[in-house]
């Protein structure tokens, strides 16, 4: 008796869970916009170790009174740049945690945000890096 009770019980979870349809089609809206953001995210996080470098090669390069200023406004550019990042990092939130407070619409809003955020980061890591790059190629001719 106890095993049908069982059986039962199991199948008809199995049946509701299946019945559910599967994902909510606002929390695939969500994470879609979620990835676009992470893939911007993606394409940059590996050149903070190229920032670090720069950092350390800029740190290196012999100045004068008029390189010293450039050299310095160089590395300044790649230390925000980088604490840009580290700071989009902790501050970003995922979706699965907006919702617990937050609407559909509220996460679509933040999500897009954080993808302007992420690409304003992005582009103050390149131009940092080209800079930096110039500036040490340039001392080695």
């Amino acid at each position: 008796m106890k095993k049908i009770v069982f059986i039962k019980i199991t199948i008809f979870s199995l049946l509701l869970f299946v019945g559910c349809g599967g994902e909510n089609p606002e929390f695939m809206q969500e994470d879609s916009l979620r990835n676009e953001v992470f893939a911007i995210h993606d394409e940059v996080m590996p050149k903070m170790s190229d920032i670090v470098r720069l950092k350390g090669g800029l740190i290196e390069l012999p100045t004068d009174s008029i390189t010293e200023p450039l050299v310095k406004a160089s590395h300044t550019q790649l230390e925000k740049s980088e604490d840009a990042m580290m700071n989009w990092m902790n501050n970003f939130k995922s979706p699965e945690k907006l919702r617990e407070n937050k609407s559909h619409e509220e996460i679509m809003a933040y999500l897009q945000n954080e993808k302007v955020e992420i690409a304003k980061v992005r582009d103050e890591m390149n131009s940092s890096i080209e800079a930096a790059e110039r500036i040490i190629s340039s001392s080695k001719k």
